[in-house]
């Protein structure tokens, strides 16, 4: 029979290994990427919007040899969103772009069977030698457990792809120096070729 001093020693051991379990499952558990909590509208007057500003853009390189773009969260979440809507099995829905820190932060969800699962992905995003605009998938994860290399890829190719079908040709002659992204927006800077 155990006496209550050795029994009360016992609780409070089991206790404190409760309490350690706890707190290294909660660490495990905690998300890589911690993506802004507010909501970016989708609507078809932000990509409108973009449209007449790459235009501007294009008509302005055609006349002074430099082209500047300005490209804001609500304008790029919101194109990126009908995008997927015209395909028949997207790889992500309901996307959120947040533009900081030098990146795209994406909050998004990804269907497994019925079910929506939230996921989260990191992008960087550069021009490389031919101008032409490289998107990294720095991070791409659902929770602590990170995409599958075909789905991350998945991901990259379909950022290129709206990129090449909505942005790229409507530029006309302009060669992409640089890309840079900060406080919301995308600057893309360019001269004509």
């Amino acid at each position: 029979m155990i006496s209550s001093n050795n029994a009360r020693i016992l609780r409070l051991g089991i206790g404190l290994a409760m309490v350690v379990a706890v707190s290294l499952a909660c660490n495990f558990l905690k998300p890589k990427i911690t993506l802004p909590q507010e909501t970016i509208p989708i609507t078809t007057q932000a990509v409108d919007d973009l449209k007449q500003e790459i235009e501007a853009v294009a008509t302005q390189a055609e006349t002074t040899g430099q082209a500047t773009l300005v490209i804001d969260e609500a304008e790029l979440t919101s194109l990126i969103a009908f995008e997927l809507q015209k395909q028949e099995t997207p790889v992500i829905q309901q996307p959120q772009v947040f533009l900081r820190d030098g990146q795209m932060q994406i909050g998004a969800a990804i269907m497994q069977g019925d079910a929506s699962v939230p996921v989260q992905i990191i992008v960087g995003v550069s021009v490389d030698s031919n101008g032409q605009t490289v998107f990294q998938i720095v991070s791409a994860a659902v929770g602590p457990v990170a995409l599958p290399e075909d789905l991350v890829t998945a991901i990259s190719e379909q950022l290129t792809h709206t990129f090449d079908q909505n942005i790229r040709p409507r530029m006309g002659d302009v060669f992409i120096n640089s890309i840079s992204i900060a406080d919301g927006k995308m600057t893309i800077q360019g001269t004509t070729r």
